[in-house]
């Protein structure tokens, strides 16, 4: 089972769904697809770009951005991992983070992980597991974010674009 690295003052995301196709064309349709259905996945979704290439592998950079509730964030991943039919991760350090009150805007920044990992099933399904992992620059940031909720929306949203994969990967 892959492991999933605990990070200093870092909250962790995460749903799981099942398709119906192997874990060989799910992973493919994903490296060579997201960009192209990222819109679909979630309402919240604006934009996910390769800069350097069509399909992610080793080394890409994506420019992303996304919103979820009062919230809204732009990253610059670096892809870290690619093994095949088994994981995908990139990392974005330095996310920008908008929060809108009611009375102020909010700017903030944190690390973002994000972590696809693929297990075939005994009929031939694919066990798609979505991680994401949010790192605060310090404890308060991370309590304060806790405590009044600021992770609610994207615990909706990872669950969202979860499941808009899983209704595209079943079609």
């Amino acid at each position: 089972m892959n492991e999933i690295p605990k990070l200093k003052h870092t909250v962790y995301i995460s749903h799981a769904i099942e398709v119906p196709k192997n874990a060989e064309d799910t992973f493919t349709f994903i490296t060579k697809n997201l960009p192209k259905v990222y819109a679909q996945l979630a309402c919240g979704h604006e934009y996910f770009t390769i800069r350097n290439g069509t399909e992610i592998k080793r080394n890409s950079i994506i420019d992303c951005a996304e919103k979820a509730g009062n919230q809204s964030i732009t990253h610059e991943y670096h892809v870290t991992e690619i093994h095949n039919n088994n994981r995908i991760a990139y990392v974005s350090n330095k996310s920008r983070v908008l929060i809108k009150l009611p009375w102020n805007t909010i700017e903030s920044k944190s690390n973002t992980y994000v972590f696809y990992d693929f297990y075939a099933t005994e009929n031939n399904h694919t066990r798609i597991k979505l991680t994401i992992g949010i790192q605060f620059s310090n404890g308060f940031e991370k309590f304060f974010s806790t405590l009044f909720g600021g992770l609610i929306p994207w615990k909706k949203h990872c669950i969202e674009e979860m499941e808009g994969l899983k209704k595209i990967l079943g079609e």
